[in-house]
Parts: structure tokens; C-alpha cells; sequence
């Protein structure tokens, strides 16, 4: 038996004996599966766990889809340890200071911070979006961070993004009323000034 069939977006008519036909589709389907799942830059990224507690915690990062061991490895207090993945993973950490299990996704590239009240806090963006008529002038502190400490202008109806682990105070100059907002910012929210 055999079959035409499509490659990309032409179409091919010349008959194909059907288990060639199958191994065409087989292909195309793994090429989307691995397009699909592989980490967007498609390089090994680092998923990094930092202990914050009192006490030592107990680490295993999931290895699906990935080669290295998802084994369980301690991690001091106030000492922090990497793994290699670049796919979604699913961390599991045991704390020794309070006996919970904290269980979420990890993701490459990413810092998770386990700290003292038993929240998860990942390095992830603060973005402050101008919604005015006119520019605005933005700078949001770095305690205990990596982060530039400067004032940046965002453009009217544009936004800008600072990368943070930990609640930090964003100063906003607003050029259309002359007034200055001090607001606590969270990782992983969108701040809009009207």
C-alpha cells in the first residue's frame, strides 16, 4: 500500500510504500515532540536550589527526559548546590527545620530560594508597565541581590523588567504629575502605573 503525504508545507504526491510512510510520520512527530519540550534556548540550563533555613534540607530534581541521577542530595545551611537539566523538572525538598516536603516545578535557568517561613522564592521578573502619556523614571532596589541599583526611563505605554528573588521597594518618577510612588514589589507580578 502506499500514500502521498506532506513534508513541511508541500505536498508530496509520489506514492510512498506505507512503512516508509510510517517512519516519515514517526519522524515528524519525535521532531515536534523535541521541539516542543527541549528548553527554548535548547541548552543545558542549571536549576539551583539555596537553602535559607536554620537546618539542612534534602534535595531530588527529577531527571525526565534528562541523563544524570534525580538521587537525594543534602544541602547545608546557607549553602546552595546546581543541577544540570533543560527541561521541566519536578524538585522535591525535605526540610530538617519544620519536617515539610516542598514540591514544585522547577524550571532551567531559574534560582529557588527555600527560606525560613517555608516559602518557595524563585529569581523571576518584576515588570512595571507605563501606562501615562508620557515617560517615567523607575528604580527598584537589589537587597540581596545581583541586580543593577539605577534609575531607568520607560517610555509611555511601554514596560520595562528587573530580575528579583525577594520583595523590594520600586521608586517611580512620574514626569506627568511631578510626583514621586514608592511601592513593595513582589517577583513574578506585573506592576501597571496609570
Amino acid at each position: 500500500m502506499s500514500a502521498g503525504f506532506y513534508i513541511g508545507d508541500e505536498k508530496t504526491v509520489e506514492s510512498v510504500p506505507s512503512p516508509l510512510l510510517d517512519i516519515l510520520l514517526l519522524y515528524r512527530s519525535l521532531v515536534w515532540d523535541l521541539s516542543t519540550t527541549l528548553y527554548l534556548r535548547g541548552e543545558m540550563g542549571k536549576i539551583t536550589i539555596v537553602n535559607n533555613t536554620k537546618d539542612k534540607i534534602t534535595v531530588s530534581i527529577g531527571d525526565t527526559g534528562e541523563s544524570g541521577g534525580a538521587g537525594f542530595y543534602e544541602i547545608a545551611s546557607k549553602y546552595s548546590d546546581t543541577w544540570q537539566r533543560n527541561l521541566l523538572q519536578v524538585c522535591y525538598v525535605l526540610r530538617a527545620d519544620n519536617g515539610n516536603t516542598e514540591v514544585f516545578v522547577g524550571e532551567p535557568g531559574k534560582t529557588y530560594q527555600i527560606g525560613e517561613a517555608g516559602n518557595i522564592m524563585i529569581m523571576n521578573e518584576v515588570t512595571i508597565v507605563n501606562n501615562t502619556n508620557e515617560k517615567i523614571t523607575v528604580s527598584i532596589t537589589n537587597t540581596d541581590e545581583n541586580g543593577q541599583l539605577k534609575f531607568f526611563e520607560i517610555a509611555s505605554k511601554s514596560s520595562s523588567a528587573w530580575k528579583r528573588s525577594s520583595l523590594q521597594v520600586c521608586y517611580v518618577l512620574r514626569t506627568d504629575n511631578g510626583k514621586t510612588e514608592v511601592i513593595v514589589v513582589k517577583p513574578g507580578k506585573k506592576y501597571q502605573i496609570d
